[in-house]
């Protein structure tokens, strides 16, 4: 893999959670079933990611500044903001 790759992958999760941070947060509710298996999947294609860095080839530079931003992407997506959904 190349560092191009692990750019894009990480392009993909930015429009992603861009898209999730849209929503106003009664447009999210904890009990959407689509919602919490969407976020879910983002998380494991994020921890897959950070896993999958160890085979790159390239300098640490290079990989602590992919590993920054995967680590920040995480941090987006567990503070996603849940409303109670309809009552």
């Amino acid at each position: 893999m190349e560092v191009k790759h692990f750019s894009n992958q990480l392009r993909g999760y930015n429009i992603v959670l861009a898209i999730f941070r849209a929503e106003s947060e009664d447009d999210f509710c904890r009990n959407c079933i689509g919602l919490e298996g969407a976020i879910a999947k983002v998380e494991k294609g994020l921890k897959k990611l950070k896993l999958d860095l160890a085979s790159l080839a390239a300098s640490e530079e290079e990989k602590r500044g992919i590993t920054v931003h995967i680590d920040r992407l995480s941090q987006q997506v567990g503070s996603l903001p849940l409303g109670e959904g309809p009552t």
